[in-house]
């Protein structure tokens, strides 16, 4: 799943936090950043300012029902 335009990323990492199961960023180049560490956190903020490299990375949850939770953020690719 990719992100939507213009998403609350504080908002979105807020509702990650709470999902059952890992939460991942996957970067074109094959790095995952699992959004529920606390230094992922950090490094996906300091990615935050780059938008390209937001819209081509995608996001993966190993719970499915996850996946509702974070819908309003995230669109299907």
């Amino acid at each position: 799943m990719k992100f939507r335009n213009e998403v609350d990323l504080s908002a979105f990492l807020e509702a990650a936090q709470q999902c059952r199961g890992e939460v991942l960023f996957c970067t074109p180049e094959g790095d995952k950043l699992n959004l529920k560490s606390t230094l992922s956190k950090y490094l996906f903020a300091a990615l935050a300012g780059n938008e390209e490299l937001l819209q081509k990375g995608s996001i993966v949850c190993t719970d499915p029902q996850d996946e509702g939770r974070l819908a309003f953020f995230l669109e299907k690719e």
